[in-house]
């Protein structure tokens, strides 16, 4: 899994984006986002080819 901080998460888009830790932007829906994680959370998650490019899933708050 990748590590990475969510910067930003906009409703009205319903999408949000996530920082990895080589600074590299990666979308995600926000569906795909457990109601307890916020921006500026340290997260963990995957990255999968969708229609919209990369995109990160399977989004787990890091304990680190």
């Amino acid at each position: 899994m990748r590590k990475g901080r969510i910067t930003q998460a906009n409703p009205s888009e319903i999408r949000g984006f996530i920082q990895d830790e080589n600074e590299q932007e990666i979308s995600f829906i926000l569906n795909n986002l457990d109601a307890n994680i916020n921006v500026t959370d340290n997260v963990l998650f995957e990255i999968q080819l969708t229609e919209f490019g990369l995109t990160a899933t399977n989004i787990k708050l890091s304990t680190n």
